[in-house]
């Protein structure tokens, strides 16, 4: 991802994360799994929008995508490595954001498994001022800051479904996973919760939060963020 463009930048530029996860009762699945299903929802799949006037009292929301369609490439060693101010392929979602404002989840899509060789393509608009109240999306001037573990649920609508869809209208629950959140108690699948996790410290906030900051060194190989989640990567770890 892009490094702040100089020292003025640096006072400005912040880099979030979060973890998003599906978390929806998978009932299409003939073998019973003593794990629950998490399905990561990142890069594409979540759209953030810049706040630029909200009053939840009178139902007012203005804002922006941050999508940018531009991607700079340079070539290392023979291969060609991509830069944008968010990546696609972390399910932790580093965003490059502007530290002084505030930001929210609008519009989430992806695709969920429905069975051996079956996918549903999903699409939800959130509410704004739920999302928000669930996941305020702000960092600090020059600064990382990893926000934490969130899930969604989906529920159907019922009667929405016909005999000639599989799809049907559903409702969708946002949530905070919160430090004494049962959800640290449940089966998650062993590799599912290497990848979440350091188990060395446990399942718990900090443990996901170290995690995302060795994804950021281990992304970024050198610069602005790479010196910044090894600082503060230090200080967690000890």
């Amino acid at each position: 991802m892009f490094d702040p463009r100089d020292s003025k930048d640096e006072q400005v530029k912040t880099l979030v994360g979060f973890l998003l996860f599906d978390e929806t009762e998978r009932t299409d699945i003939l073998i019973a799994s003593s794990f629950i299903s998490l399905q990561s929802l990142n890069g594409d799949n979540i759209d953030i929008y810049e706040i630029q006037e909200m009053d939840e009292a009178k139902s007012i929301f203005k804002g922006g995508s941050t999508k940018l369609g531009f991607y700079y490439f340079e070539e290392e060693e023979k291969t060609y490595v991509s830069y944008a101010y968010s990546s696609k392929n972390s399910m932790y979602n580093p965003n490059v954001l502007d530290g002084n404002k505030e930001y929210l989840i609008r519009e989430l899509k992806w695709t969920r498994g429905c069975g051996e060789r079956c996918t549903i393509s999903m699409n939800s608009r959130l509410n704004p001022f739920k999302s928000y109240n669930t996941l305020k999306i702000k960092g600090k001037p020059g600064e990382i800051v990893f926000l934490g573990i969130y899930t969604i649920k989906t529920k159907t609508v019922p009667g929405s479904t016909s005999l000639f869809s599989n799809k049907g209208n559903f409702t969708i629950e946002f949530n905070q996973i919160l430090d004494d959140s049962e959800f640290y108690h449940r089966k998650i699948d062993p590799d599912r919760e290497k990848e979440i996790f350091d188990l060395k410290y446990g399942k718990n906030q900090k443990s996901a939060e170290i995690k995302f900051l060795r994804s950021i060194i281990e992304m970024q190989k050198e610069g602005f963020w790479h010196t910044k989640a090894k600082e503060k990567l230090k200080l967690i770890e000890n």
